[in-house]
């Protein structure tokens, strides 16, 4: 079985890195810390992940789906577990037998919700202040205030919103959503507030309220990275593939579909890895011919020709003719090459690169 695995990516996840960066988001704030374990932990494996942090304290969690929430309910039998997206009408009666809170978006399902309970039904109520997804409209608010028989119905856990811009430090919609958020919550001052995710989180205390919600800080992300220059928190993900096959080509000759010129002798590194295991053919620009540099035994080597389904061409030229062979771990993204610098060539995001990674690659957890 080694030797099958061997011959496929891996992904890498760094559970004491983890650890490490929920402590770190902790630290900074007066209130709870939860964790968000949506999309399967955003790739990496909800169960070790989720496991990792509880046995560090973390007790509050937030997935996606009702089916992520009955998943680590059974993980779990004594945690808080919310709901991000539930679709009352079919998930019902799913999130009532699994003891998972919801959290509510619209005036439908919050009657919806009470209509399964003899006595108040817990939940949280997310309300819109600017991202303009699911979310109660301020509007709407005046509506349950008026005639306060449906909120009665409720035992609320939590008032929640989510910021559209907090990975922008000097964005002015930060500061509206704030003053938006601090509008609707003087109308339940009795209960739990919650705006933050991880950039929120790392915006300052302002942002913090009762519980802050870390995603893609968990895992690594800074949102912050590029404005500040530097992380501060570790790095979880190391993603990489072995290197099949080196070979030599000459000038004038070409590489991958489409046929990318070579203008020197070039020596080539081909990897197993492409497409159809999470990696963008944005990773190398045909046109320019900018690209994602990988690193090979501590040897950046920058993606020559299109990525493929299966495999990736990488230009081993530069480095000595002894700094690898066939057989090695070639890292995409990880401590040397990093996830940001992949995805600001790619155009997309942390967020996008570590939940496209498929399940072809072999998780490994240290």
């Amino acid at each position: 079985m080694e030797s099958i695995q061997g011959t496929c990516p891996e992904l890498i996840v760094d559970l004491e890195a983890v650890i490490s960066n929920y402590r770190t988001l902790k630290a900074t704030v007066l209130g709870d810390c939860a964790a968000v374990l949506k999309a399967n932990a955003y790739g990496l494996g909800s169960e070790k992940i989720a496991q990792a942090l509880y046995d560090e304290g973390c007790r509050t969690f937030f997935v996606a789906l009702t089916r992520e929430g009955i998943e680590l309910r059974s993980q779990f039998p004594a945690a808080r577990i919310f709901v991000l997206s539930p679709f009352i009408t079919i998930d019902g009666a799913l999130l009532q037998e699994n003891s998972l809170i919801p959290c509510l978006y619209d005036l439908e399902g919050i009657r919806n919700w009470t209509n399964l309970h003899e006595k108040p039904a817990p939940a949280a109520l997310h309300f819109e202040t600017g991202i303009n997804r699911l979310g109660i409209q301020e509007k709407e608010l005046s509506f349950l205030l008026k005639d306060k028989k449906d909120l009665a119905k409720l035992d609320l856990r939590l008032i929640m919103s989510h910021l559209s811009c907090a990975d922008r430090l000097a964005s002015a919609e930060n500061s509206r959503q704030l003053a938006a958020f601090r509008r609707i919550i003087k109308n339940f001052p009795a209960v739990p507030a919650s705006l933050a995710n991880t950039a929120g989180t790392l915006l300052g205390s302002k942002y913090h309220f009762d519980l802050v919600r870390p995603g893609i800080g968990l895992y690594g992300h800074d949102p912050h990275y590029f404005e500040k220059g530097q992380s501060r928190l570790q790095t979880v993900v190391s993603f990489r593939a072995p290197l099949m096959q080196i070979k030599q080509v000459e000038a004038g000759e070409a590489v991958g579909y489409g046929a990318t010129p070579v203008h020197k002798s070039t020596r080539l590194g081909v990897i197993l890895c492409g497409y159809a295991d999470g990696m963008m053919r944005a990773l190398f620009k045909p046109l320019s011919g900018e690209s994602h540099q990988v690193t090979v035994n501590g040897y950046k080597a920058p993606i020559i020709g299109r990525v493929s389904m299966d495999m990736i061409t990488i230009d081993l030229t530069d480095l000595p003719a002894t700094a690898c062979s066939t057989g090695d771990m070639v890292e995409i993204f990880g401590p040397n090459s990093l996830v940001e610098d992949a995805a600001a060539m790619a155009g997309t995001s942390a967020y996008e690169l570590f939940t496209r990674v498929s399940d072809r690659a072999i998780r490994k957890y240290i």
